[in-house]
């Protein structure tokens, strides 16, 4: 299960199957609500062309304005485990943003001690 996200495009994860018809079911229940929703499949299966593997998930995506009626539809159809984490966007932004600033730090600590070594070494 992966962490409800919204694009660029305005529209958001809401849940992730495990299996086309369990997916099939909450777009039906979603759009029975009145709210757009689509699926997909991900994983080595749809790179293939839509073979079948066990590899495979098929996010649940709707309108990121409708994410909260949409989370729920899902709750109420089939219970809060099939929630994907909702996670604010700005916040995934900055947590990212931090990581790369000790990553950078992390890599220039070991070039330093690289040039370090090799000076007194040398």
């Amino acid at each position: 299960m992966t962490a409800a996200r919204q694009s660029p495009s305005g529209v958001s994860v809401v849940a992730e199957a495990g299996d086309p018809i369990q997916a099939a079911i909450w777009v039906d229940a979603l759009r029975d609500a009145g709210i757009e929703a689509h699926t997909f499949e991900r994983g080595v299966g749809a790179a293939l062309g839509g073979a079948a593997t066990g590899w495979s998930n098929y996010p649940v995506i709707v309108p990121a304005r409708s994410l909260g009626q949409a989370r729920s539809v899902l709750s109420d159809l089939s219970g809060a485990s099939v929630l994907a984490p909702y996670r604010d966007p700005a916040e995934a932004r900055a947590r990212q943003s931090q990581a790369l600033r000790i990553a950078a730090l992390v890599v220039a600590g070991l070039v330093a001690a690289g040039v370090l070594m090799r000076i007194l070494g040398g």
